[in-house]
């Protein structure tokens, strides 16, 4: 069964990002299927991890128009997946 982990604060610098790709990594370590989305225009989960197979779709065509399927990009670490934010100039936000 699919569950949904939310980290979400309006403040910065509490540490969400790191929090974020720290529960990822032990959950993909634990042998779960992981799949984090940066919707962060900084994109600072996007640089987390290295990119094993990087789509050419981000979390503005997730948005807008395509399948969340050819917007998942492969990590190094196995069971671990990422939908990377593409939104350098903030365009989600208004």
């Amino acid at each position: 069964m699919a569950k949904t982990i939310g980290v979400v604060s309006t403040k910065g610098g509490v540490g969400k990002t790191s929090v974020t790709a720290s529960i990822g990594a032990v959950l993909a370590d634990m042998g779960q299927k992981v799949l984090l989305v940066d919707g962060d225009f900084q994109q600072s989960l996007s640089s987390y991890y290295r990119i094993r197979n990087k789509t050419d779709f981000g979390i503005i065509e997730l948005i807008t128009k395509v399948s969340p399927d050819n917007c998942i990009s492969t990590t190094d670490i196995p069971h671990l997946h990422i939908i990377q934010s593409n939104d350098n100039k903030a365009k989600l936000l208004y």
